[in-house]
């Protein structure tokens, strides 16, 4: 059975004591008595309320001056405590709320006023204890996210550290054994991006845990050159470029914009993984990418020739774990981390209705400081 609400009557006439009582019979209350403040502060040591109804006017310590010492206990702050007075002048009043009473209720005490209000602080106070436990259960819940990203972070970085320390063996043996394979200036050049490659994913899974640490979707925003990003990007699908699966063309004159690099190349990373996944036939797909200026806010858009998107898909798509083609391999949670990267800079991702054939989604980040 649910446990029952819990009252506390603090009056030094016993009389109305009972009277009180009586009337919130039909609550079905625990009810319990104290004759002065004193009383109601020992009581309170070893018994906690859902509710206190404080007499105002007592010999000794008075409603007021019990209400503001009970107000400094811990764990009994936050009880609701309706003053009863048979004041009702704004003076005293305001003593009455200054000390932490949340009601009153003005003698000669009528029964449906009473229930009234005392109803009414109980919701509240169930509410707030509602609230407690959530946070309480949400706090837990964080912890256990923290640990869990740490775990991944672990188990994410392990594989690229030991695709580093094999890429160094590699090096090692190619250089002794293959002299004239290491002499060539253009296989060079590509081994030498790979120690970068992995740099940057190092840096970029860092990011994430930091992030994820401290509950945030972005972190500093600062100016940032957007041709830097976007060429940084690009440079991930050379292969595909290489293979003919993709051309990407853009005109490197986009804006400097104030943002997170790191989270705003995972946007652009993504849509352009978006096209070449969902290109359909299209051997090689042509992906634009653009920038056009608009009032308030940088508007950037990556545009594909591939088969398109439905209409009826177009909103779902940002929404976790949807595809857009089931029989694409995929777990559905690349277009939702762009909208959702997007709405913490303050901007937003669409798919353009007016453009086909193939898809264009459009993005914004919002100009701050001239930026």
């Amino acid at each position: 059975m649910p446990q029952r609400d819990r009252i506390l009557i603090v009056d030094d006439q016993e009389d109305n004591r009972l009277v009180i009582e009586d009337m919130l019979r039909r609550l079905r209350c625990e009810t319990h008595h104290a004759e002065s403040g004193e009383e109601a502060l020992a009581l309170l040591q070893a018994w906690r309320p859902d509710l206190i109804l404080m007499d105002q006017m007592m010999p000794g310590m008075s409603g007021v001056e019990a209400t503001a010492r009970i107000k400094k206990l811990p764990d009994v702050d936050q009880v609701p405590i309706l003053m009863v007075t048979a004041k009702s002048d704004t003076a005293t009043l305001q003593d009455a709320f200054d000390a932490g009473a949340v009601d009153y209720i003005v003698k000669p005490i009528d029964a449906v006023t009473l229930t009234a209000r005392v109803r009414s602080a109980l919701r509240t106070r169930h509410a707030f204890e509602e609230i407690r436990h959530l946070t309480r259960d949400l706090m837990v819940q964080k912890q256990e996210l923290s640990n869990f990203t740490h775990m991944v972070s672990h188990d994410l970085k392990s594989p690229v550290v030991g695709a580093a320390s094999l890429y160094n063996l590699f090096m090692f043996r190619l250089k002794d054994e293959y002299p004239e394979v290491w002499s060539e200036p253009d296989f060079r050049e590509l081994l030498d991006r790979i120690p970068a490659t992995f740099q940057k994913m190092l840096r970029f899974i860092d990011t994430l845990l930091a992030y994820a640490e401290a509950g945030q979707v972005i972190g500093e925003l600062e100016p940032t050159d957007m041709n830097r990003v976007v060429n940084m990007v690009v440079q991930n699908f050379e292969f595909a470029v290489r293979e003919g699966i993709a051309t990407i063309e853009w005109d490197r004159s986009f804006p400097e914009v104030e943002c997170d690099s790191i989270r705003v190349a995972q946007v652009w990373q993504n849509l352009i993984a978006n096209a070449i996944k969902y290109r359909g036939k299209q051997d090689p797909v042509c992906i634009q990418l653009g920038y056009e200026p608009h009032p308030g806010e940088h508007r950037f858009w990556v545009q594909d020739n591939g088969p398109g998107i439905p209409e009826d898909n177009r909103e779902r798509i940002f929404e976790p774990f949807v595809r857009g083609e089931e029989s694409v391999e995929g777990r559905g949670i690349g277009l939702a981390t762009v909208s959702r990267v997007l709405v913490a800079h303050g901007g937003q991702v669409w798919v353009d209705p007016e453009y086909q054939p193939g898809a264009r989604f459009t993005f914004t980040l919002p100009i701050r400081d001239g930026l």
